[in-house]
């Protein structure tokens, strides 16, 4: 049988068939994989920006916290998922720029497509409320004449304060905890000297006067304490910066990234998604997936420099 052809004032354009609309897309669920927690920063922040997606995709979005591996175990499975855009994962400078260079992972940044980035994670350094430091110079001054110690979680809090060492000979020296709540009792309780902490471990503290704010050490000043200036503000050239964006197995056709990247895009400039930063302790920091991934590439050469003179860098 004869294929019917289209033809329009006597010229043969294409066979009906071509004409058919393809298929839509997403046509089913994207899910999600979060390296942490429920309840936390990352998690809150990435089912914002993900309720709002939903809307423009026209599919559900499932979150799935996949937690192991000091929050590299997300990563590892979207980087060996089926490249349909179906497996996406948040991806932040804490799996991506600075895991690798702190452990074992089986993926390297090649193994993924970048979508656009969101958020910005703030950074801030914390005495207790009887330090008899008052400001940052005060805290930077006795730190140049003795040993401080200093409360983290890990990279990349504890980087600014590795900078401050190397920079300006400072001798802070990092005492880790398991949790950011852990970190900010050990200064409460006058067991290290000051904290370098995230705004939802700080603020309960700040804001019942047993912890003072000194400097954010975030390339801007935090919302809830807008007097208190960054470290660069104060005259140190010292910054804490790590992104939250989203990522795709590497060989997702190019298509379905743009319909992705159009969707988180137009998702994480919406007012609601904004609220729910700041709630969190986090700022909008909207990216094409261009600019995302360029930022992850910087990231990952400047933790590395900084890894390997503070001595955590894998050998």
């Amino acid at each position: 049988m004869q294929r019917r052809l289209i033809l329009l004032g006597g010229a043969t354009l294409l066979p009906a068939p071509a004409l058919r609309a393809q298929p839509r897309w997403p046509d089913r669920e994207v899910t999600i994989l979060v390296p942490f927690g429920a309840g936390g920063s990352t998690d809150v922040s990435v089912r914002a920006v993900a309720g709002e997606a939903e809307k423009h995709l026209g599919v559900p979005i499932q979150i799935v916290n996949r937690v192991g591996g000091q929050g590299t175990a997300s990563l590892t499975a979207v980087a060996q998922a089926r490249p349909d855009g179906h497996t996406l994962g948040s991806g932040a400078m804490s799996g991506l720029a600075i895991a690798p260079h702190t452990m074992e992972v089986s993926y390297t940044l090649d193994s993924f497509a970048y979508l656009p980035g969101a958020a910005r994670f703030l950074y801030g350094i914390g005495v207790r409320a009887e330090s008899p430091y008052g400001t940052i110079q005060d805290l930077i001054n006795a730190a140049k004449a003795r040993r401080m110690t200093f409360s983290a979680t890990g990279p990349p809090n504890n980087l600014g304060m590795f900078d401050l060492n190397r920079r300006y000979g400072t001798r802070f020296q990092f005492i880790p905890f398991q949790s950011g709540a852990e970190a900010v009792t050990a200064v409460l309780g006058g067991h290290v000297e000051c904290t370098s902490q995230t705004p939802p471990e700080m603020l309960p503290a700040i804001q019942s006067g047993r912890m003072r704010l000194l400097a954010s050490s975030s390339p801007g000043r935090w919302k809830e304490f807008p007097q208190v200036q960054t470290l660069r503000e104060s005259g140190f050239d010292v910054t804490i910066e790590s992104l939250l964006g989203f990522v795709a197995p590497r060989a997702t056709p190019p298509d379905r990234i743009a319909t992705l990247s159009d969707a988180f895009l137009r998702a994480a400039r919406a007012p609601a998604v904004e609220a729910t930063l700041t709630r969190f302790g986090m700022v909008p920091e909207v990216l094409e997936a261009s600019a995302f991934e360029q930022a992850i590439r910087a990231g990952f050469t400047r933790f590395g420099e900084q890894l390997r003179e503070a001595g955590l860098a894998r050998r």
